[in-house]
């Protein structure tokens, strides 16, 4: 008897890199990480080959615009700096990780920047936000 093989990815790493793909980041894909443990993140990005992947500190973007940005622990409204949230091109994406008590002002953020969220995740005290930048916001 022969085994179908499983539909989803084979491996976490596949599974990491089908979820980006789902949202439109690739490996040429630039990718911003903001956060207190954002370099474990650039350093697993880096080995599975994306190639565009910087570190800010406090809020500072590079010149070119984001196709994706990722927030981490995210904890009070002032996490979210706005130029770095100013720095994700229309159309490109950014998840972030809050703690549950901040969700509503979480939302209320993202909008006022431009941003539709596409998904809310919960996982015990943390919310992950997935949102779009809407392609008519401007930098």
């Amino acid at each position: 008897m022969t085994q179908q093989p499983p539909d989803g990815p084979h491996s976490a790493a596949a599974g990491v890199c089908a979820f980006l793909a789902s949202l439109g980041i690739g490996r040429t894909s630039v990718i911003h990480l903001v956060g207190k443990g954002a370099l474990a993140p650039l350093l697993w990005l880096c080995r599975h080959g994306f190639d565009d992947v910087a570190m800010l500190s406090h809020g500072r973007a590079t010149a070119e615009p984001a196709d994706l940005l990722v927030l981490l622990e995210a904890s009070e409204a002032a996490a979210f700096e706005p130029q770095a949230l100013s720095h994700v091109r229309p159309g490109g994406v950014a998840i972030v990780r809050i703690g549950h008590p901040r969700g509503a002002l979480t939302s209320r953020l993202l909008r006022r920047h431009g941003f539709r969220i596409e998904r809310r995740l919960r996982h015990g005290r943390r919310d992950v936000y997935v949102a779009r930048r809407e392609a008519s916001a401007g930098r």
